[in-house]
């Protein structure tokens, strides 16, 4: 169906006195914005304002089923147990979990006590963990058993960094030196949080990013910054039934309980600050899974009667196929986190007719959401990465130059909006180079906006790898490339993959000695020993020198050409060799 109104129509729509999107100027932190107005004051004003739906189950994780009543009891509960170890307004709390119920019960407790969530990657190396705990300088960390043994070596290292308390959940053992038992700790600890006046520009979170270097960067936001996303990640939606020509629907009460699959982790912006905030805010309840499985994740959906679901590609694009010819109630999917198939709104399409697939463009920087769209304007656009929300500006310059390019003139994307971070946490040197004193963000990536002010992204100028919606910096394995004695110099960039979007492949120069005696294999097994398994490149082609332009620097662009066509070739010949 072609639009019926322009999008210059729809946001005026959107933006009207006592509309939902209704914005207002502002200047806050130096920064002249256009913010939303009916934002909450605060994120326990947001969580506080939950609590009409009392019986309404807000949790399902795997056989346990809570309501919103029973989570503002445990969220109570919790706070209380984090005022009693000393936790005020400011003081960092560092979660390091899988999603399970308890990471939401301590995210909410947290903000009921003014105290900044410290989101920490679980699948990071003990390195990187330590690094974002200390230089968060986190008080206390919760932690599942899982990352307890990962950390049980640790005790002296996270005391180092001020953090004294470790509580556990979901211990199946008995707690080493240094952690205590979660539910033992909550024994005795009343339902009760003390008052605590909390405004929409002070700290609410700091959430890590990966940068080109090996160890994650801390972004800080206010109350805002983190809320702005709720009516963000809303806006692509109203926006596509409103250029349709209808009317956005109203409130109804009496409607049914909307549900979300909640496959992307919660230390994720995705996670927490698009599909998290945005199904709490509308009483809907948040089906969690223990690991990502399409078959479980079909299963709940059907069962659960779940109207949304959201993820990286790949999973969206999982669930679809295992969807097919089923009895579900999903209204939308959603997805984001890197790279999608241009195909995958077609496919969506064609496997679950009627069911509008949408994606957007964001980064922890942007507090998740700066572009998106769903409906007919993607389906027209598979390329592209949507539109600025009605408080994002979006423009493109010259990172040279800082000169602002004219429309289709490919440059750095840069973001300014009251969803953009303040910093790098105690990384000024990074700050600066990132966020402009005004309030623009220069993400590193490249793109250009066309004539309507569609977003389309090149290439990415940050050297960060996106394998399942997980950011992977290039560094990080070069670095365990260089620990090899045989590598005289190294590069690694993405190789394409139809499921995770991208894949780790590396460009390798030996030492003299060492040529013709060193095998992709051999490096493949030294690297694992100190990387994740995912961060193993799956390809690694040989050089005897590596390919420089004239200011010394690494041509990537043309490596990761040459070894996309290297590992289309080599999977062709393996789907020969199965025949």
């Amino acid at each position: 169906m072609p639009a019926t109104r322009s999008l210059e129509e729809c946001h005026q729509i959107m933006t009207a006195p006592g509309a939902l999107w209704e914005t207002e100027d502002a200047e806050i932190h130096g920064r002249k914005l256009k913010v939303f107005k009916g934002l909450h004051r605060s994120l326990r004003d947001f969580w506080e304002s939950t609590k009409v739906f009392g019986a309404r189950e807000y949790i399902i994780y795997e056989q346990e089923r809570i309501t919103f009543a029973q989570a503002h009891e445990q969220v109570k509960i919790y706070a209380n147990l984090l005022h009693r170890r000393g936790i005020r307004k400011g003081d960092r709390v560092a979660l390091l979990m899988r999603n399970i119920p308890e990471w939401l019960f301590a995210f909410w407790a947290c903000h009921a006590l003014g105290a900044v969530v410290v989101a920490v990657n679980a699948w990071s190396p003990l390195e990187s963990v330590l690094h974002c705990i200390s230089t968060s300088e986190a008080k206390v960390l919760f932690v599942d058993e899982e990352r307890m043994d990962v950390l049980k070596d640790s005790v002296e290292d996270l005391s180092k960094g001020g953090c004294d308390t470790t509580f556990v959940a979901r211990a199946g053992k008995k707690p080493p030196r240094g952690f205590e038992d979660l539910y033992e700790a909550l024994k005795g600890c009343e339902a009760s949080v003390p008052s605590v006046e909390i405004g929409p520009d002070e700290l609410a979170a700091i959430y890590h990013t990966s940068g080109t270097t090996s160890l994650p960067k801390g972004v800080y936001s206010t109350q805002r910054m983190f809320m702005t996303n709720r009516l963000n990640s809303a806006c692509a939606t109203a926006r596509a039934t409103l250029r349709r020509g209808l009317d956005l629907p109203k409130p109804d009460p009496k409607a049914p309980q909307k549900g979300l699959l909640l496959s992307v982790p919660l230390f994720h912006v995705i996670g927490s600050h698009s599909l998290m905030q945005l199904i709490t805010f509308a009483g809907g309840k948040i089906v969690m899974m223990r690991k990502w499985d399409s078959d479980s994740g079909a299963q709940l959906v059907v069962e659960e009667k779940l109207t949304l679901a959201g993820g990286v590609p790949h999973m969206v694009l999982e669930l679809v196929e295992k969807l097919k010819g089923k009895d579900h109630k999903l209204e939308g999917l959603s997805f984001g986190g890197g790279p999608a198939s241009i195909k995958l709104p077609e496919t969506v399409g064609k496997m679950l007719p009627g069911i509008p697939a949408g994606q957007g463009y964001g980064l922890t920087e942007t507090n998740a959401v700066a572009t998106s769209f769903t409906g007919e304007d993607y389906a027209l656009r598979p390329t592209s990465c949507g539109l600025p929300t009605p408080v994002t500006e979006v423009q493109i310059i010259d990172s040279s130059t800082g000169t602002v390019l004219p429309p289709n003139t490919a440059g750095e994307i840069c973001i300014k909006g009251p969803n953009i971070a303040l910093g790098y946490w105690k990384n000024e040197q990074a700050t600066k180079e990132s966020f402009t004193d005004d309030g623009w963000f220069k993400s590193g990536d490249v793109g250009y906006v066309d004539d309507e002010g569609f977003l389309y992204i090149s290439d990415r100028a940050k050297d960060i790898i996106i394998r399942g919606g997980e950011n992977i910096a290039s560094g990080l394995i070069e670095n365990a490339l260089y620990t090899d004695p045989r590598v005289k110099d190294a590069a690694v960039v993405p190789v394409p993959d139809p499921k995770l979007s991208e894949l780790v492949a590396a460009v390798v120069v030996l030492h003299p000695q060492h040529r013709n005696q060193v095998t992709e294999s051999d490096l493949q097994a030294f690297v694992a020993r100190s990387l994740p398994k995912h961060c193993v490149p799956v390809l690694i082609v040989f050089k005897e020198e590596m390919p420089r332009n004239a200011t010394g620097k690494t041509m990537k662009t043309e490596l990761k050409q040459e070894l996309a066509g290297i590992w289309e070739r080599k999977n062709a010949e393996g789907m020969k060799a199965k025949l």
